[in-house]
């Protein structure tokens, strides 16, 4: 009888991370299983973990939404991929782990010359970016864009396709290392938000499109930057989830609010946005225009420090967990 093979991932058992043994299991007909080499840390790892942000119906319980790997099996109808190709997959759960079954749809090549430990935290980030800035958001070439978090790891997405697409963007950032780090990916204008009052935004806008990870008291603030017909998109809690809002200047502005979340949409959606990277973005990697933004490669077994660096808003872009090559 052949002994069964399980596998590790990282899990959150009442807050605490464990790094726990599973059963192995094969991937289905459309289906592919990657051998985890890297995995980009992502805010919602953080959220998932304090019980705030619970992975979708069906999803396994494992963190990570991106990681990078070799293909190791394919299921009987797979038809675009093959064993031994490098890849990083976009997914709902799954990615802290040694390896990954997941849909065919949700892989793309590692593209250019990138490692695979860089290719580990650029699907979920530029993804993000992508559907916000161009699908949510509408920008267009000339446009003013305010970017919450600018030296986040979607924030170093954003500037670097606003910068190659002739967008104009003014961040807010926690620090004046991180402004100047910004300027060097393309904001044009910035603010450091504990040293400066939000009121100074105004000499920067009005503004096309707000990318707020933020929400709280500050989608008050955005009303009165924006431009007529403006939009919002949230797509994170980190300032609070309540707040009150001058609904009469939303309505003379003509302004659009809305939510968005990339992990919960439906995998047709998904594909189609990956098809799009695939075009207009992966060869960007490829010329040298655009480029993975790492702060920290650290080793699975210092998951802990991983999500405590990220915890404490300091870094500069990705944090990187890689695997052992076995």
């Amino acid at each position: 009888m052949q002994e069964s093979k399980n596998f590790h991932g990282l899990v959150a058992i009442d807050k605490a991370l464990q790094w726990r043994s599973f059963p192995d299991e094969p991937p289905g007909k459309d289906q592919v299983k990657v051998r985890v080499v890297a995995a980009g840390l992502n805010r919602a790892d953080l959220s998932q973990q304090a019980g705030t942000y619970n992975p979708p119906e069906g999803v396994t319980p494992i963190m990570g939404l991106e990681c990078s790997g070799i293909i190791e099996t394919v299921g009987a109808d797979v038809s675009r991929w093959l064993p031994g190709q490098q890849v990083c997959a976009l997914l709902p759960g799954g990615g802290l782990a040694t390896s990954v079954v997941c849909d065919q749809r949700l892989l793309l090549p590692v593209p250019g010359s990138l490692s695979l430990v860089q290719a580990g935290g650029i699907v979920e980030v530029y993804t993000t970016a992508w559907l916000n800035l161009f699908h949510r958001g509408k920008v267009k070439a000339g446009d003013k864009v305010l970017l919450m978090a600018g030296a986040s790891g979607v924030g170093t997405a954003v500037l670097q396709l606003c910068d190659h697409f002739g967008i104009d963007v003014t961040v807010v950032v926690g620090s004046d290392e991180k402004l100047q780090f910004c300027r060097g990916l393309g904001a044009k204008n910035g603010l450091n938000r504990h040293q400066q009052d939000w009121k100074a935004l105004k000499a920067f806008g009005p503004f096309d499109m707000v990318l707020d990870c933020c929400a709280g008291d500050w989608l008050e603030r955005y009303l009165s930057l924006m431009n007529n017909g403006g939009r919002i998109v949230t797509i994170g809690l980190m300032a609070g989830r309540k707040t009150q809002l001058d609904m009469g200047l939303l309505l003379m502005k003509r302004i659009q609010l809305m939510g968005s979340t990339l992990r919960f949409l439906p995998i047709t959606e998904k594909e189609k946005l990956l098809a799009e990277l695939m075009e207009k973005v992966w060869p960007l990697f490829a010329q040298g225009q655009l480029k993975p933004i790492i702060d920290t490669v650290l080793p699975i077994a210092q998951y802990q420090k991983a999500y405590d660096l990220m915890a404490s808003n300091k870094t500069t872009g990705k944090v990187i967990l890689s695997l052992p090559a076995s």
